[in-house]
């Protein structure tokens, strides 16, 4: 991970600049000796000193502080070297040869040094001194923990990005292997970060293997200073030399290593010796650099002078590191580059600017020509960034003036000025280049790819978000820019060049839009100038610049262009040019589109006859012109048929196609070949259309393709939009039907293929648009109809997994809409109970389901579709039933859904309380009643983050854009940042906030009170900013009853401009919150006075700017609507009792939950939008509804009631959103009866808690939430009966099967622990007692041995060894220590015993007496069998246990245990892992600490939970859900070792907080066991589908 230091202007996705000249060392070091001439040595030395010299040389106080020093900083530092002195030394003293300034190299040379210009210099002081006169318990061990703290505490280290070099000398080396090898051991996440950045050891005269004089200088210290337990740690061959070697040798392959050997002996007492020989000071590792030194142990790191020859050995080496580093910084941020970019083309949809358009009009434009506008004042006040000129400039002008190449100009006029330019072209009639989030999108690509800030932005929303291809326009602008882009702290000017407003499918939506946009953003608009863009015109007042284009403007332009081709007309002399160009000019009427048609009409004459007999019959008028040129073109019948095949296929498809595509069209449409398309197409459709710079056919201006849509001068040529969409369908659906889309869903085809696969040219716009031909052709059609079945049925997974490769999954959704279109179209011409209907309903549930529901794992494994999705669908979808691999392929039993239900999640909170629910389109945050708020990535539903509120919270509300959640209690509200899960603020509160609301742009929060007043904050400065008391703000002269006490309802509209109150015994009131004034009261007319002020349950605003209502529920159940300005109640419905409600942000849907579960959806109609239609209704007989909230697309929903929180995607939403027309087209009132689903019957089961396997996996032992033991037979995954019961709703929390004496053990939550024998026959199983147990404490876990004699019983914080008949043995082992938590695990090679492991330690007890004991070495794994004869210690023979005591003997196999696994928790709230073969674990006494295996790439923070060890494979599951497989043979944890299976449904988790899925395995059968609530899911060759796994 390297920061590139970039100038300013400079991007990253621009081409790497190299990072500086390379001169030559000597150049250089020439330059060093001069820069430091002005510093004198006091003396110098030979290379050769004596052992006291440096003593004499430098006192104590010049040894150097402790700690980490900054000797050198630089403005960009790409690199740390950081110096670690060694036994003796001293941050400066080990580095300086005296102690003059001059000496201390490290900062005195270096800094003068040219070639380390990148380098950030620092030195590290520890106290490892050995004279000391007293004992040291310190040892090497807590020196790497105190360079590793100092390190992590370092602001200008912890920052940045730099690679990390070290120098140590002596035992320095020693403790930089240490913290390199701790820092790996540990594989915390945290840690991750820093460890991959140590790029190079550099090692001077260091003890690899220790020193023979350390037995001397101990026995030094025995007499006269002291025991120094890091002295003891450098004998030679110690166990700590030994251990840090064998840790270090796993992670030295990652590493750049130096090492420096003495070669001149020191004076030690009265001999002179090498302290540290060549053998130890080096490692022997192939990629070590070695290289000896001209001095002794201490002189390897001391010079006299920049010239010494040690000294430019040292530095030779070090500019080598540097180089290294330079050039793999290179080669990463290019591939940084690249990664970057991938990432934002999958976020935006969008691979490349709209450069085709844009260089098309380069080549119109003419040199010279449009400089009159580029000239104009207004227009370069309006270009000059900050200015205070209006932001927006409109040029206006009329059809065919030449707007769009005057948009070219602005375009290269601000690339000329280095501006940051991003433009879009509207296109009429295409799908995608007339749609505002197409334009939106590209912007936002272009952005950042012209600015690194934005890049940054983007990115860290693309790591959680959706793609924005799934967004309408609404949320694009919302969360992608006013939600990111626009919230830059220090943002760089940008320009938007917008043509063809007027070409938008959504006017005016876009320009209410950009009426909000930040200072430094300046935008060019250009459009005709139409009576709608008069009129926003005016609305947007001072914020826009207008000009409207006058003829004169255009004069001066269409001259020269005019002069550009004058070349090529019939004329020779310069009067007869002249003539021309007068002639020319004065018919234009400022038409640049005119004239170029006339040109080009002109260049096909021969003389100046046929050119003035032309100009005197063609007609001024463009319609009549185009009358003209349609019926010029070829009339005969080959001709003409190509010509209407060109016309559909030009004017009707989502976008332009290329000219390869459009051979394949012709040829698959008419089955002709058209080989040379581009001198064809003017031959056959005249000036008509033309073709790009990115060879796409288009037709030349936005009312030709107008014209010849509706025109009907010539019958042949004219095109019926909806017979010409089902040609094309029926031609796309040919494609997917045929042979070409199986075998290429994984590869994109390549261009310039031979005829027989030339449809492949035309398969990707097949596979994203053929839905829209289907629903925009005819409905009747029966050839269409056919083809769509036959796809449906046979190529439906191809499809999916071609769309799912290509991250373009949105479009099945779309898919799904646009074939609802078409089936309410096609009901027309058929009959309701048709099976034609039946069949398309089904299909288009299941595309919207499988897109729902299966998004995440087929973005991770497109080919799932295939061989996984299949059979987690419900029995009757037609998913299941077509492509289901039925016995032959992976199999899930006891899934019993026979159709799709409505719900998508249920979340189950056990003994907690849902109190508040907010649900966005990334996250989903559930408040629960032990004062925490539960965040949820919303497809997964696995948790985020844990955030801790201190008290139930009674509000939640999340942003639009997802980045803050806001909580409020009784008397306090809180804010945190979703990303990180940090708290940004706390609040007091005085009264309890009833409603919140975040402002458009996120920067204010503001809270509606219990006191009767409303509060808004500052979120940027963390401050209240306004507080408004609105019951004061009611007129007296209004003859309002003023309210004397608190509100019991308040709302807050979504936009916060408006306030709903409601008081006991009042009306509702509206407040205008922004005007601070009451708008009125809302109240209804009943039969009684006290019925129209009835106690108000819920309230509900429509978001929608064109139906503003607001909706109560009354207390008699009645639903009233009432219009938000006049206060006049507009519709009522009667019986409805709802207690919840919520509006969908697109206004079309309200949705209502009742007390008895049940869930109302209604549709707003009516000619303006304020009557209701029931169109929904879900039964979940459940408990009642507390809240609801949508999400921002409008198609989720989520409601919280009891223990329970559900996700709801009704059909009914699908089918609003895939309706056509807006709020303005609101339908009259339906009376269609509304459909209805039935969620579950009665109260649910008792869910599963616990479960167990037995020998050979047939059956499942489990023990449920009412306190019940049971059984389930794995082969048909049923449950077959009750064994016996604990106390009635007492939770069983374990369950152990011991084989050898059939032993069922079953703990539960009051600390009872349950003993039976079980007995197989035919008929069953029967179950007797043999134990029954009390302990003090709530059970987690119990592990029986497995002579069936003893158990251990794991409590919170500490485990005991019980007998079966209720007496424990020895002492109560610790679950937590100085090494985190600790595990317990049966002993790998003997039944004796069993294991604690922590992460740093472990620990042998006996099962005889429960103490502590050595481990015992065998020379043996997995195949002992040990002779017991009973009674043992554990069991003695009693009356009760004679059944038991029967038995003479009892031979127990050990089974076999090749790896004990652990996911430790770490600081940073992920999880490392930790793998110990079991000959580690069985090692005698006086063998070092057991090392887990390594594991470099951090394999623990992307598990979510381990399943179990089955031979040498680990088998897990990782944070995408996914059933792995990790193969560790090869004694390390790698990526490319796993191999991923098959993945788990998130609503299959047991819903406790903090416990993962209740999941088992048979490795006799291969089979896996997964609970759900009361069932049992049996997975069946789940490991026969594998593929490799990718670090999620």
């Amino acid at each position: 991970m390297v920061l590139v230091a970039l100038a300013p202007g400079c991007h990253p996705l621009s081409s790497l600049q190299p990072f500086r000249r390379r001169v030559s060392a000597d150049e250089n070091l020439g330059r060093l000796e001069r820069a430091i001439s002005g510093l004198t040595a006091s003396r110098r030395h030979s290379p050769v000193r004596q052992a006291s010299s440096e003593d004499d040389s430098l006192d104590d106080s010049s040894k150097g502080t402790l700690g980490l020093n900054l000797l050198r900083d630089v403005t960009e530092p790409v690199i740390e070297f950081i110096f670690v002195h060694g036994l003796g030394g001293g941050s400066r003293k080990t580095w300086s040869k005296s102690s003059n300034q001059y000496h201390y190299w490290p900062k005195e040379w270096l800094s003068q040094d040219p070639e380390f210009g990148c380098v950030r210099v620092w030195s590290f002081g520890y106290k490892a001194d050995w004279n000391e006169r007293k004992d040291t318990v310190l040892e090497i061990h807590d020196f790497a923990l105190a360079l590793l703290g100092e390190i992590r505490n370092a602001p200008n280290i912890r920052r940045s990005k730099t690679k990390i070099v070290f120098i140590a000398h002596s035992m320095g080396g020693l403790v930089i292997k240490q913290k390199k090898a701790y820092i790996l051991a540990q594989e915390d996440p945290a840690l991750k970060e820093l460890a991959s950045r140590i790029h190079t050891l550099y090692f001077l005269a260091t003890p690899h293997r220790g020193s023979d004089l350390t037995k001397i200088l101990m026995n030094v210290l025995k007499v006269s200073y002291g025991q120094k337990a890091f002295v003891a740690e450098l004998e030679r061959n110690s166990g700590f030399i030994n251990s840090t070697n064998d840790s270090f040798r796993h992670y030295a392959e990652n590493l750049q290593l130096w090492s420096f050997y003495e070669t001149f002996p020191s004076q030690i007492v009265l001999t002179n010796a090498v302290i540290v020989d060549k053998s130890s000071a080096t490692l022997g590792y192939a990629r070590e650099h070695i290289s000896p030194l001209n001095a002794d142990h201490r002189s390897v790191c001391k010079f006299d002078l920049p010239s010494d020859p040690n000294y430019k050995t040292l530095r030779n080496a070090f500019i080598t590191t540097i180089d290294i580093i330079l050039s793999e910084i290179s080669q990463v941020a290019s591939e940084t580059t690249k990664l970057q970019h991938d990432k934002l083309v999958e976020l935006t949809g969008i691979s490349e600017a709209p450069i085709n358009d844009l260089l098309t009009l380069d080549d119109v434009r003419v040199t010279g020509s449009c400089e009159w506008l580029t000239s104009k004042p207004t227009y370069s006040s309006w270009r000059t960034p900050w200015s205070d000129r209006p932001p927006i400039f409109w040029l206006l002008g009329n059809a065919g003036a030449g707007k769009s190449v005057l948009c070219s100009q602005v375009i290269r006029d601000l690339q000329m000025e280095n501006l940051r330019c991003s433009h879009f072209f509207f296109r009429h009639g295409n799908d995608v280049n007339s749609s505002i989030a197409g334009c939106l999108r590209a912007l936002a690509y272009q952005m950042a790819t012209s600015d690194g800030a934005v890049l940054r932005k983007v990115l860290e929303m693309e790591q959680e978000s959706v793609p924005c291809v799934q967004w309408d326009e609404r949320t694009i602008w919302q969360k992608l820019f006013l939600g990111c882009i626009f919230k830059l702290s220090k943002p760089l000017p940008q320009f938007w060049v917008i043509d063809a407003l007027d070409e938008c499918q959504k006017f005016s939506k876009f320009l209410t839009m950009i009426a909000k946009i930040p200072s430094y953003l300046r935008i060019f608009l250009t459009s005709r100038s139409t009576p709608e863009a008069q009129q926003w015109l005016t609305s947007l007042g001072s914020l826009v610049e207008p000009y409207q284009i006058q003829s004169e403007d255009l004069l001066g332009d269409l001259g020269t262009f005019i002069d550009s081709k004058m070349s090529c007309l019939p004329v020779s002399d310069g009067n007869g040019q002249l003539k021309l160009k007068e002639n020319l000019l004065n018919k234009s009427s400022g038409s640049f589109l005119w004239v170029s048609l006339i040109i080009q009409e002109l260049e096909q004459t021969y003389s100046e006859e046929d050119a003035e007999e032309i100009l005197n019959e063609i007609p001024e008028d463009m319609n009549r012109l185009y009358t003209r040129m349609l019926e010029s073109l070829p009339s005969n019948e080959r001709a003409i048929k190509l010509t209407h095949c060109l016309f559909s296929w030009t004017l009707l498809t989502r976008r332009a196609l290329t000219l390869s595509e459009m051979q394949c069209a012709i040829k698959l449409d008419l089955n002709q070949t058209v080989h040379n398309l581009v001198k064809t197409l003017p031959a056959i459709c005249g000036q008509f259309m033309s073709v790009d710079q990115g060879n796409r056919i288009r037709s030349i201006h936005q009312t030709a393709h107008v014209f010849l849509l509706h025109q009907n001068i010539v019958p042949q040529l004219a095109v019926d939009e909806q017979k010409g969409h089902a040609r094309i369908a029926q031609v796309c659906l040919k494609i997917l039907n045929g042979n070409q889309l199986q075998g290429v869903h994984m590869q994109r085809p390549k261009s310039g293929l031979a005829s027989p696969y030339l449809e492949t040219q035309l398969l990707n716009y097949a596979y994203i648009s053929f839905s829209d031909h289907v629903q925009k052709g005819l409905p009747e059609d029966q050839a269409t109809w056919n083809l769509l079945c036959t796809f449906l049925n046979t190529k439906i997974p191809t499809w999916i997994e071609y769309l799912a490769g290509r991250a373009k999954l949105y479009h099945v959704t779309r898919t799904a809409k646009n074939l609802q279109l078409y089936l309410k179209r096609r009901l027309k011409s058929m009959s309701p109970l048709s099976a034609d209907k039946d069949l398309l309903e089904s299909w288009i549930k299941d595309l919207r389901k499988v897109s729902a529901k299966f998004r995440a794992n087929l973005s991770l494994s497109p080919s799932s579709i295939h061989n996984l999705i299949p059979s987690l669908c419900p029995l009757d979808s037609m998913i299941s039933k077509i492509y289901s691999p039925g016995q032959r392929g992976f199999l899930v039993m006891g899934l019993k859904e026979k159709s799709w239900d409505d719900c998508l999640t249920r979340i189950d909170y056990q003994d907690e309380q849902s109190c508040a629910v907010a649900l966005g389109d990334r996250y989903l945050a559930v408040a629960i009643s032990n004062g925490s708020v539960l965040l949820y990535y919303r497809d997964s539903i696995q948790i985020k983050h844990t955030l801790i509120f201190g008290e139930r919270a009674k509000t939640l509300v999340l942003s639009n854009d997802c980045v803050y959640l806001a909580a409020s209690s009784l008397r306090k509200a809180k804010i945190w940042d979703n990303d990180s899960g940090t708290q940004v603020w706390d609040f007091d509160l005085a009264h309890s906030a009833l409603s919140m609301v975040f402002d458009a742009e996120y920067d204010f929060l503001v809270a509606a009170t219990q006191g009767g007043y409303t509060l808004c904050w500052d979120l940027r400065e963390g401050l209240e900013t306004e507080r408004w008391e609105w019951s004061k703000n009611i007129d007296p002269s209004s003859n309002l009853p003023a309210p004397n006490r608190s509100p019991g309802k308040v709302l807050l509209s979504p936009n916060a401009n408006t306030l709903a109150a409601c008081y006991r015994g009042l009306p509702i009131y509206l407040f205008d919150v922004k005007t601070k004034m009451c708008i009125g009261c809302c109240q209804r007319k009943t039969a009684s006075a006290r019925g129209s002020h009835y106690l108000v349950d819920a309230l509900a605003f429509n978001p929608s700017m064109e139906i503003d209502v607001l909706v109560a529920s009354y207390g008699d159940g009645e639903l009233a609507v009432f219009d938000k300005v006049s206060t006049n109640l507009r519709h009522r419905i009667p019986n409805v009792f709802a207690q919840a409600m919520a509006c969908s942000p697109d206004g079309c849907t309200l949705v209502t939950g009742s007390s008895r579960g049940s869930i109302r959806i209604f549709e707003f109609g009516g000619t303006e939008g304020d009557k209701l239609s029931l169109v929904y209704r879900i039964d979940a007989h459940e408990d009642a509804v507390r809240s609801i909230a949508f999400s921002s697309d409008s198609l989720y929903f989520a409601d919280i009631r009891s223990s329970h929180c559900h996700i709801w995607e009704p059909a009914v939403l699908v089918q609003n959103d895939a309706e056509e027309g807006s709020q303005s087209e609101l339908s009259q009132g339906s009376t269609v009866v509304p459909e209805s689903s039935d969620i579950g019957e009665g109260p649910p089961e008792a869910g599963i808690t616990a479960i167990c396997c037995d020998d050979i996996g047939n059956y499942i032992f489990c023990g449920k939430l009412d306190g019940s033991v049971g059984f389930f037979e794995t082969r048909n995954a049923t449950q077959q009966g009750v064994l016996y019961r604990h106390a009635l709703n007492v939770r069983v929390t374990s369950i152990a099967y011991n084989k050898h004496k059939s032993l069922l053990m079953t703990a539960d939550e009051s600390g009872r622990i349950l003993i039976n024998k079980i007995s197989f026959s035919g008929l069953g199983e029967a179950a007797s007692p043999v134990g029954d147990i009390s302990t003090e404490e709530p059970i987690r876990k119990i592990l029986p041995d497995l002579m069936g004699n003893g158990l251990i019983v794991s409590s919170r914080g500490f485990a005991n060894l019980w007998t079966l008949q209720g007496e424990t043995k020895g002492p109560q082992i610790r679950l937590s220590g100085e090494d985190g938590d600790r595990i317990i695990s049966l002993h790998p090679t003997s039944t004796q015993n069993f294991i604690v492991l922590g992460s740093k330690n472990f620990y042998v007890y006996s099962w005889a007496n429960g103490l502590e004991e050595q481990p015992v070495i065998y020379d043996t794994l997995g195949g002992l069998s040990l002779m017991v004869t009973p009674p043992t210690p554990l069991m003695p023979s009693a009356p009760e246990n004679r059944e038991l005591s029967s038995m003479t003997t009892l031979t127990i196999p050990l089974p076999p245990i090749n790896y004990i696994a652990h996911l430790f928790p770490s600081l940073s709230g992920t999880h490392f892992l930790l793998v110990w073969p079991a000959e580690s674990l069985s090692a005698p006494a006086s063998s070092p600490i057991p090392q887990p295996l390594p594991d470099p790439d951090h394999l623990g923070s992307k598990i979510q939970q381990i399943i179990t060890v089955w031979g040498t494979k680990l088998l897990f599951l990782d944070t995408n859900l996914w059933v792995c497989s990790l193969e560790m043979s090869s004694q390390e944890l790698c990526a490319k070792a796993v191999k991923r299976h098959f993945f788990l449904l998130s609503e299959w988790q047991c819903g406790v907080i903090g416990e993962p899925f209740i999941i088992d395995f048979s490795g006799s059968k291969k089979e896996f066991f997964i609970t759900f609530k009361e069932r049992l899911l049996v997975a069946k060759r789940g490991l026969d589908v594998a593929e490799q796994w990718v670090l999620p």
